[in-house]
Protein backbone atom coordinates (compact mmCIF):
# COMPACT_ATOMS: atom_id res chain seq x y z
CA UNK A 1 0.00 0.00 0.00
CA UNK A 2 1.33 3.44 -0.92
CA UNK A 3 1.74 5.58 2.16
CA UNK A 4 0.38 9.14 2.12
CA UNK A 5 3.08 11.81 2.59
CA UNK A 6 2.76 13.97 5.70
CA UNK A 7 5.08 16.89 6.42
CA UNK A 8 5.33 18.15 10.01
CA UNK A 9 6.84 21.58 10.68
CA UNK A 10 8.81 21.63 13.93
CA UNK A 11 10.42 18.79 15.89
CA UNK A 12 9.60 19.94 19.40
CA UNK A 13 7.51 17.57 21.49
CA UNK A 14 4.31 18.68 19.71
CA UNK A 15 5.58 17.85 16.24
CA UNK A 16 7.37 14.71 17.43
CA UNK A 17 4.26 13.38 19.17
CA UNK A 18 2.21 13.84 16.02
CA UNK A 19 4.94 12.13 13.99
CA UNK A 20 5.20 9.24 16.45
CA UNK A 21 1.48 8.43 16.41
CA UNK A 22 1.15 8.90 12.64
CA UNK A 23 4.23 6.86 11.72
CA UNK A 24 3.24 3.88 13.80
CA UNK A 25 -0.09 3.54 11.93
CA UNK A 26 1.87 2.38 8.87
CA UNK A 27 -0.37 4.49 6.63
CA UNK A 28 1.72 7.64 6.34
CA UNK A 29 5.15 8.61 5.07
CA UNK A 30 6.18 11.03 7.82
CA UNK A 31 8.85 13.74 7.48
CA UNK A 32 9.56 16.27 10.23
CA UNK A 33 11.23 19.59 9.44
CA UNK A 34 13.32 21.24 12.18
CA UNK A 35 15.17 24.51 11.65
CA UNK A 36 17.47 23.94 14.66
CA UNK A 37 20.42 21.52 14.58
CA UNK A 38 18.79 19.42 17.34
CA UNK A 39 15.32 18.11 18.08
CA UNK A 40 13.14 18.48 21.16
CA UNK A 41 12.68 22.24 21.41
CA UNK A 42 12.15 23.25 25.03
CA UNK A 43 11.55 19.63 25.99
CA UNK A 44 15.06 18.73 24.85
CA UNK A 45 18.21 18.58 26.95
CA UNK A 46 21.71 19.95 26.35
CA UNK A 47 25.22 19.41 27.69
CA UNK A 48 27.13 22.05 29.66
CA UNK A 49 30.10 21.81 32.01
CA UNK A 50 29.66 18.11 32.70
CA UNK A 51 25.87 18.29 33.17
CA UNK A 52 22.90 17.21 31.06
CA UNK A 53 20.46 20.09 31.55
CA UNK A 54 16.81 20.66 30.71
CA UNK A 55 15.29 23.88 29.41
CA UNK A 56 13.50 24.51 32.69
CA UNK A 57 11.60 22.18 35.03
CA UNK A 58 9.75 19.24 33.46
CA UNK A 59 7.90 16.21 34.74
CA UNK A 60 6.09 13.33 33.06
CA UNK A 61 2.51 13.15 34.29
CA UNK A 62 -0.97 13.33 32.84
CA UNK A 63 -4.55 13.20 34.02
CA UNK A 64 -5.69 12.58 30.42
CA UNK A 65 -6.80 8.94 30.04
CA UNK A 66 -4.25 6.83 28.22
CA UNK A 67 -1.51 9.45 27.83
CA UNK A 68 0.65 8.36 30.77
CA UNK A 69 0.30 4.74 29.67
CA UNK A 70 1.53 5.68 26.19
CA UNK A 71 4.54 7.47 27.68
CA UNK A 72 5.39 4.60 30.00
CA UNK A 73 5.20 2.19 27.09
CA UNK A 74 7.47 4.42 25.02
CA UNK A 75 10.08 5.07 27.71
CA UNK A 76 10.11 1.78 29.65
CA UNK A 77 13.09 1.38 31.99
CA UNK A 78 14.34 4.90 31.20
CA UNK A 79 11.79 6.31 33.66
CA UNK A 80 12.31 7.09 37.33
CA UNK A 81 9.30 7.55 39.63
CA UNK A 82 9.08 10.33 42.21
CA UNK A 83 6.67 11.27 44.95
CA UNK A 84 6.28 14.96 44.24
CA UNK A 85 7.65 17.49 46.71
CA UNK A 86 7.13 21.18 46.08
CA UNK A 87 6.57 24.25 48.19
CA UNK A 88 5.66 27.93 47.96
CA UNK A 89 7.68 30.67 49.68
CA UNK A 90 5.54 33.27 51.48
CA UNK A 91 6.61 35.79 54.11
CA UNK A 92 9.93 34.04 54.57
CA UNK A 93 8.35 30.60 55.07
CA UNK A 94 8.41 27.61 52.78
CA UNK A 95 4.86 26.29 52.80
CA UNK A 96 4.10 22.71 51.89
CA UNK A 97 1.87 22.21 48.86
CA UNK A 98 -0.90 21.13 49.00
CA UNK A 99 -1.21 23.72 51.74
CA UNK A 100 -2.01 22.92 55.37
CA UNK A 101 -3.94 25.40 57.48
CA UNK A 102 -1.43 25.18 60.36
CA UNK A 103 1.64 26.25 58.40
CA UNK A 104 -0.31 28.88 56.45
CA UNK A 105 -1.51 30.47 59.69
CA UNK A 106 2.00 30.40 61.16
CA UNK A 107 3.50 32.03 58.07
CA UNK A 108 0.92 34.79 57.80
CA UNK A 109 0.34 35.52 61.47
CA UNK A 110 -3.11 35.62 63.13
CA UNK A 111 -4.11 39.12 61.94
CA UNK A 112 -3.22 38.54 58.31
CA UNK A 113 -4.76 35.08 58.38
CA UNK A 114 -8.01 36.52 59.80
CA UNK A 115 -8.04 39.19 57.10
CA UNK A 116 -7.89 36.47 54.45
CA UNK A 117 -10.97 34.83 55.96
CA UNK A 118 -12.82 38.16 56.13
CA UNK A 119 -11.86 38.91 52.54
CA UNK A 120 -13.21 35.53 51.41
CA UNK A 121 -16.49 36.14 53.28
CA UNK A 122 -16.90 39.45 51.51
CA UNK A 123 -16.20 37.84 48.13
CA UNK A 124 -18.73 35.10 48.90
CA UNK A 125 -21.39 37.65 49.79
CA UNK A 126 -20.79 39.63 46.60
CA UNK A 127 -20.99 36.42 44.60
CA UNK A 128 -24.52 35.81 45.87
CA UNK A 129 -25.74 38.96 44.13
CA UNK A 130 -23.38 39.08 41.14
CA UNK A 131 -24.24 36.90 38.17
CA UNK A 132 -22.09 38.70 35.60
CA UNK A 133 -19.20 36.64 34.25
CA UNK A 134 -15.78 37.87 35.45
CA UNK A 135 -14.11 40.07 32.87
CA UNK A 136 -10.46 39.30 33.68
CA UNK A 137 -8.02 36.97 35.43
CA UNK A 138 -7.92 39.44 38.34
CA UNK A 139 -11.68 39.57 38.76
CA UNK A 140 -12.08 35.81 38.38
CA UNK A 141 -9.63 35.01 41.19
CA UNK A 142 -10.62 37.86 43.51
CA UNK A 143 -14.23 36.64 43.33
CA UNK A 144 -13.32 33.00 43.91
CA UNK A 145 -10.70 33.34 46.61
CA UNK A 146 -11.21 36.81 48.05
CA UNK A 147 -9.09 39.91 47.60
CA UNK A 148 -6.67 38.88 50.36
CA UNK A 149 -5.61 35.54 48.85
CA UNK A 150 -5.57 37.09 45.38
CA UNK A 151 -3.19 39.88 46.44
CA UNK A 152 -1.01 37.52 48.49
CA UNK A 153 -0.40 34.82 45.87
CA UNK A 154 -2.16 35.11 42.53
CA UNK A 155 -1.58 38.78 41.68
CA UNK A 156 2.22 38.89 42.19
CA UNK A 157 2.70 35.50 40.52
CA UNK A 158 0.65 36.64 37.51
CA UNK A 159 2.78 39.78 37.19
CA UNK A 160 5.89 37.61 37.19
CA UNK A 161 4.68 35.13 34.61
CA UNK A 162 2.27 36.96 32.25
CA UNK A 163 2.18 40.64 33.15
CA UNK A 164 -0.72 42.79 34.39
CA UNK A 165 -3.45 40.39 35.65
CA UNK A 166 -6.14 43.00 34.99
CA UNK A 167 -5.33 42.64 31.29
CA UNK A 168 -5.51 38.82 31.25
CA UNK A 169 -8.50 36.82 30.07
CA UNK A 170 -10.26 34.78 32.81
CA UNK A 171 -9.49 31.65 30.79
CA UNK A 172 -5.88 31.98 31.98
CA UNK A 173 -7.09 31.47 35.56
CA UNK A 174 -9.39 28.57 34.66
CA UNK A 175 -6.46 26.80 32.99
CA UNK A 176 -3.89 27.42 35.70
CA UNK A 177 -5.80 27.27 39.01
CA UNK A 178 -7.06 23.77 39.87
CA UNK A 179 -9.37 24.61 42.81
CA UNK A 180 -12.88 25.69 41.92
CA UNK A 181 -12.97 28.29 44.67
CA UNK A 182 -12.00 29.28 48.19
CA UNK A 183 -14.51 26.92 49.79
CA UNK A 184 -12.78 23.99 48.11
CA UNK A 185 -9.40 25.44 49.03
CA UNK A 186 -10.41 25.71 52.71
CA UNK A 187 -11.68 22.12 52.74
CA UNK A 188 -8.31 21.03 51.38
CA UNK A 189 -6.47 23.13 53.95
CA UNK A 190 -8.45 21.38 56.69
CA UNK A 191 -7.80 17.99 55.04
CA UNK A 192 -11.58 17.53 54.72
CA UNK A 193 -11.22 17.14 50.97
CA UNK A 194 -8.35 15.39 49.26
CA UNK A 195 -6.55 16.48 46.14
CA UNK A 196 -7.30 14.34 43.09
CA UNK A 197 -5.28 13.30 40.07
CA UNK A 198 -7.09 16.09 38.20
CA UNK A 199 -5.58 18.80 40.44
CA UNK A 200 -2.35 17.44 41.89
CA UNK A 201 0.31 15.02 40.64
CA UNK A 202 1.17 13.03 43.77
CA UNK A 203 3.61 10.92 41.74
CA UNK A 204 5.36 11.71 38.49
CA UNK A 205 7.97 10.19 36.19
CA UNK A 206 11.22 11.60 34.93
CA UNK A 207 13.69 10.15 32.37
CA UNK A 208 16.94 9.17 34.06
CA UNK A 209 19.03 10.80 31.30
CA UNK A 210 17.20 14.15 31.36
CA UNK A 211 13.86 15.14 29.88
CA UNK A 212 15.44 15.17 26.43
CA UNK A 213 15.19 11.36 26.54
CA UNK A 214 11.48 11.79 25.71
CA UNK A 215 11.92 13.53 22.33
CA UNK A 216 14.80 11.15 21.52
CA UNK A 217 12.56 8.15 22.18
CA UNK A 218 9.84 9.63 19.96
CA UNK A 219 12.39 10.25 17.20
CA UNK A 220 13.63 6.66 17.47
CA UNK A 221 10.08 5.36 17.05
CA UNK A 222 9.46 7.61 14.05
CA UNK A 223 12.62 6.25 12.39
CA UNK A 224 11.71 2.66 13.30
CA UNK A 225 8.42 3.06 11.43
CA UNK A 226 10.07 4.52 8.35
CA UNK A 227 9.76 8.23 9.09
CA UNK A 228 12.57 10.77 9.01
CA UNK A 229 13.57 14.02 10.67
CA UNK A 230 15.45 16.74 8.79
CA UNK A 231 17.38 19.18 11.03
CA UNK A 232 18.97 22.45 9.92
CA UNK A 233 16.01 22.62 7.53
CA UNK A 234 14.20 25.87 6.81
CA UNK A 235 10.78 26.04 5.20
CA UNK A 236 10.93 28.55 2.37
CA UNK A 237 7.56 28.15 0.67
CA UNK A 238 4.27 26.27 0.80
CA UNK A 239 3.19 25.45 -2.75
CA UNK A 240 -0.61 25.45 -2.83
CA UNK A 241 -3.26 24.47 -5.36
CA UNK A 242 -7.03 24.07 -5.06
CA UNK A 243 -7.07 25.27 -1.46
CA UNK A 244 -4.46 22.83 -0.13
CA UNK A 245 -0.69 22.57 0.34
CA UNK A 246 0.67 20.23 -2.33
CA UNK A 247 4.38 20.49 -1.56
CA UNK A 248 6.81 22.15 0.82
CA UNK A 249 9.97 23.81 -0.45
CA UNK A 250 12.91 23.65 1.95
CA UNK A 251 16.52 24.62 2.34
CA UNK A 252 18.38 21.79 4.08
CA UNK A 253 22.02 22.36 5.05
CA UNK A 254 22.19 25.05 2.37
CA UNK A 255 20.64 22.99 -0.44
CA UNK A 256 17.10 23.00 -1.89
CA UNK A 257 14.59 20.20 -1.34
CA UNK A 258 10.91 19.89 -2.25
CA UNK A 259 8.63 17.44 -0.40
CA UNK A 260 5.21 16.30 -1.66
CA UNK A 261 2.48 16.81 0.88
CA UNK A 262 -0.90 15.11 1.36
CA UNK A 263 -1.26 16.65 4.82
CA UNK A 264 0.69 19.42 6.55
CA UNK A 265 0.90 19.59 10.34
CA UNK A 266 2.49 22.65 11.96
CA UNK A 267 3.86 23.14 15.46
CA UNK A 268 5.74 26.33 14.56
CA UNK A 269 4.57 29.79 15.75
CA UNK A 270 1.31 30.90 14.16
CA UNK A 271 2.77 34.20 12.89
CA UNK A 272 5.46 32.23 11.02
CA UNK A 273 2.94 29.75 9.64
CA UNK A 274 0.62 32.56 8.64
CA UNK A 275 3.34 34.29 6.65
CA UNK A 276 4.10 31.03 4.82
CA UNK A 277 0.41 30.46 4.09
CA UNK A 278 -0.71 33.98 3.16
CA UNK A 279 2.29 36.28 2.99
CA UNK A 280 0.89 39.78 3.40
CA UNK A 281 -2.17 39.05 1.24
CA UNK A 282 -4.77 39.09 4.03
CA UNK A 283 -4.50 42.29 6.12
CA UNK A 284 -7.16 41.26 8.63
CA UNK A 285 -5.44 37.94 9.28
CA UNK A 286 -2.03 39.65 9.48
CA UNK A 287 -3.31 42.09 12.13
CA UNK A 288 -4.90 39.32 14.19
CA UNK A 289 -1.90 36.97 14.13
CA UNK A 290 0.51 39.82 14.89
CA UNK A 291 -1.66 40.70 17.88
CA UNK A 292 -1.17 37.33 19.60
CA UNK A 293 1.00 38.12 22.60
CA UNK A 294 3.79 36.05 24.14
CA UNK A 295 6.18 36.32 27.07
CA UNK A 296 9.86 35.52 26.75
CA UNK A 297 11.47 32.87 28.96
CA UNK A 298 14.72 33.40 30.88
CA UNK A 299 16.56 30.53 32.58
CA UNK A 300 19.54 31.22 34.86
CA UNK A 301 21.57 28.12 35.78
CA UNK A 302 23.72 28.57 38.89
CA UNK A 303 26.53 26.00 39.19
CA UNK A 304 27.59 25.05 42.72
CA UNK A 305 30.49 23.19 44.37
CA UNK A 306 28.17 21.13 46.54
CA UNK A 307 26.54 17.74 45.96
CA UNK A 308 22.93 18.84 46.49
CA UNK A 309 20.93 21.79 47.81
CA UNK A 310 17.13 21.50 47.73
CA UNK A 311 14.62 19.10 49.26
CA UNK A 312 11.84 20.00 46.82
CA UNK A 313 11.53 19.24 43.14
CA UNK A 314 10.53 22.85 42.57
CA UNK A 315 9.69 25.90 44.69
CA UNK A 316 7.43 28.81 43.66
CA UNK A 317 8.18 32.43 44.56
CA UNK A 318 5.19 34.80 44.22
CA UNK A 319 7.01 37.44 46.29
CA UNK A 320 8.07 40.43 44.22
CA UNK A 321 11.48 40.84 45.85
CA UNK A 322 12.80 37.82 43.94
CA UNK A 323 13.38 38.03 40.21
CA UNK A 324 12.60 34.34 39.72
CA UNK A 325 9.16 32.81 39.93
CA UNK A 326 10.36 29.22 40.35
CA UNK A 327 13.55 27.31 41.06
CA UNK A 328 14.45 23.67 40.63
CA UNK A 329 17.44 21.38 41.06
CA UNK A 330 17.57 18.77 38.31
CA UNK A 331 19.72 16.31 40.26
CA UNK A 332 16.70 15.64 42.47
CA UNK A 333 15.01 14.32 39.34
CA UNK A 334 17.95 12.13 38.34
CA UNK A 335 21.38 11.94 39.99
CA UNK A 336 22.79 10.71 36.67
CA UNK A 337 22.68 14.11 34.97
CA UNK A 338 25.91 15.47 36.49
CA UNK A 339 28.99 14.95 38.68
CA UNK A 340 28.31 13.59 42.19
CA UNK A 341 30.11 16.45 43.96
CA UNK A 342 28.48 19.37 42.10
CA UNK A 343 24.95 20.55 41.34
CA UNK A 344 22.95 23.19 39.45
CA UNK A 345 19.97 25.28 40.48
CA UNK A 346 17.89 26.70 37.65
CA UNK A 347 15.98 29.96 38.22
CA UNK A 348 12.98 30.31 35.92
CA UNK A 349 11.21 33.58 35.04
CA UNK A 350 9.60 35.45 32.18
CA UNK A 351 9.65 38.95 30.78
CA UNK A 352 8.51 41.07 27.85
CA UNK A 353 10.40 42.45 24.89
CA UNK A 354 12.40 45.53 25.88
CA UNK A 355 11.65 45.49 29.62
CA UNK A 356 14.31 45.80 32.32
CA UNK A 357 14.82 42.06 32.64
CA UNK A 358 15.15 41.45 28.90
CA UNK A 359 17.65 44.33 28.56
CA UNK A 360 19.73 43.27 31.57
CA UNK A 361 23.08 41.57 30.99
CA UNK A 362 23.54 37.88 31.70
CA UNK A 363 25.92 38.72 34.55
CA UNK A 364 23.38 41.05 36.14
CA UNK A 365 20.56 38.49 35.94
CA UNK A 366 22.83 35.81 37.43
CA UNK A 367 23.90 38.13 40.25
CA UNK A 368 20.27 38.87 41.13
CA UNK A 369 19.43 35.17 41.13
CA UNK A 370 22.43 34.29 43.30
CA UNK A 371 21.55 37.09 45.74
CA UNK A 372 17.99 35.76 46.03
CA UNK A 373 19.15 32.19 46.60
CA UNK A 374 21.61 33.36 49.26
CA UNK A 375 18.95 35.46 51.00
CA UNK A 376 16.62 32.45 51.15
CA UNK A 377 19.40 30.39 52.71
CA UNK A 378 19.59 27.85 49.92
CA UNK A 379 23.20 28.50 48.92
CA UNK A 380 26.38 30.27 50.04
CA UNK A 381 28.05 32.80 47.80
CA UNK A 382 31.41 31.02 48.13
CA UNK A 383 29.94 27.81 46.69
CA UNK A 384 28.98 29.45 43.40
CA UNK A 385 31.17 28.15 40.59
CA UNK A 386 29.61 29.87 37.59
CA UNK A 387 26.40 30.53 35.70
CA UNK A 388 24.70 30.09 32.35
CA UNK A 389 21.82 32.21 31.03
CA UNK A 390 19.43 31.05 28.30
CA UNK A 391 16.78 33.29 26.77
CA UNK A 392 13.91 32.10 24.60
CA UNK A 393 11.60 34.46 22.75
CA UNK A 394 7.83 33.97 22.59
CA UNK A 395 7.62 30.97 24.89
CA UNK A 396 4.46 31.60 26.94
CA UNK A 397 1.18 32.47 25.16
CA UNK A 398 -0.50 35.39 26.93
CA UNK A 399 -4.30 35.22 26.94
CA UNK A 400 -5.10 38.92 26.87
CA UNK A 401 -8.65 40.27 26.96
CA UNK A 402 -8.97 40.12 23.15
CA UNK A 403 -7.24 36.80 22.53
CA UNK A 404 -10.45 34.81 21.89
CA UNK A 405 -11.49 36.92 18.91
CA UNK A 406 -7.95 37.04 17.54
CA UNK A 407 -7.29 33.31 17.75
CA UNK A 408 -10.72 32.51 16.33
CA UNK A 409 -10.02 34.66 13.27
CA UNK A 410 -6.53 33.18 12.87
CA UNK A 411 -7.61 29.56 13.16
CA UNK A 412 -10.64 29.98 10.89
CA UNK A 413 -8.47 31.65 8.27
CA UNK A 414 -5.87 28.88 8.38
CA UNK A 415 -8.58 26.23 8.19
CA UNK A 416 -9.30 27.45 4.67
CA UNK A 417 -6.12 25.52 3.79
CA UNK A 418 -7.95 22.22 3.52
CA UNK A 419 -5.14 19.82 4.46
CA UNK A 420 -3.53 21.85 7.26
CA UNK A 421 -3.53 21.11 11.01
CA UNK A 422 -1.71 22.73 13.93
CA UNK A 423 -0.52 21.22 17.20
CA UNK A 424 1.50 22.01 20.33
CA UNK A 425 1.67 24.96 22.69
CA UNK A 426 3.02 27.45 20.17
CA UNK A 427 1.40 25.88 17.12
CA UNK A 428 -2.09 26.13 18.60
CA UNK A 429 -1.47 29.12 20.87
CA UNK A 430 -2.66 26.92 23.72
CA UNK A 431 -1.18 27.19 27.20
CA UNK A 432 -0.38 23.54 27.87
CA UNK A 433 2.23 21.00 28.97
CA UNK A 434 4.05 18.19 27.19
CA UNK A 435 1.37 15.62 28.03
CA UNK A 436 -1.21 17.79 26.28
CA UNK A 437 1.04 17.89 23.21
CA UNK A 438 1.13 14.07 23.28
CA UNK A 439 -2.66 14.00 23.48
CA UNK A 440 -2.92 16.40 20.52
CA UNK A 441 -0.67 14.18 18.40
CA UNK A 442 -2.71 11.10 19.26
CA UNK A 443 -5.97 12.94 18.54
CA UNK A 444 -4.77 14.12 15.12
CA UNK A 445 -3.54 10.66 14.13
CA UNK A 446 -6.81 9.03 15.14
CA UNK A 447 -8.80 11.57 13.14
CA UNK A 448 -6.74 11.17 9.97
CA UNK A 449 -6.88 7.36 10.21
CA UNK A 450 -10.68 7.61 10.39
CA UNK A 451 -10.62 9.72 7.23
CA UNK A 452 -11.87 12.94 8.84
CA UNK A 453 -11.21 16.18 7.00
CA UNK A 454 -8.49 18.30 8.67
CA UNK A 455 -10.80 21.31 9.30
CA UNK A 456 -13.16 19.01 11.22
CA UNK A 457 -10.27 17.54 13.23
CA UNK A 458 -9.02 21.06 13.94
CA UNK A 459 -12.39 22.23 15.25
CA UNK A 460 -12.73 19.21 17.54
CA UNK A 461 -9.13 19.56 18.74
CA UNK A 462 -9.75 23.20 19.68
CA UNK A 463 -12.69 22.15 21.83
CA UNK A 464 -10.60 19.43 23.44
CA UNK A 465 -7.66 21.74 24.08
CA UNK A 466 -9.98 24.21 25.79
CA UNK A 467 -10.53 21.59 28.52
CA UNK A 468 -6.82 21.03 29.30
CA UNK A 469 -5.72 21.87 32.84
CA UNK A 470 -2.18 22.42 34.09
CA UNK A 471 -1.62 19.93 36.92
CA UNK A 472 1.34 20.92 39.13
Amino acid sequence: MTREPIVILGAGVGGLAAGWFLARTGRFDVTLIESAPVIGGHCGSFLHDGFTLDHGPHKMYSAIPGVLEELRGLMGARLLTHRKRNRVRLNGYLLEYPLRITNLARALGPRHFLRLGTSYGAALARGLVTRREPASYAEYLARRFGRGVYELVFEPLAWKVWGDPAGLHPEMARTRIPSSGAAELILKLLRLKRESSETDAEFFHYPRGGFGDLPRAMADEIARHGGRILVNARTRQLECADGAVRSVRLEVNGGPLTLPCRYLISSIPLPVLGKLAYGEGDPEFTRAVAGLRFRHLVLVYVFLRVARVLEDHWIFFPEREFIFGRIFEQKLMSPEIGPPDRTVICCDFTCSEGDDIWRASDDDLAARCVAGLVKCGFIRQEDVQGHLVKRSRNFYPVYDLDYVSKIRLVSRSLQRVGNLLTTGRIGMYNYNNSDHCVDMGRFIAEGLVRGEAPPRIWERLERRAATYKIVD
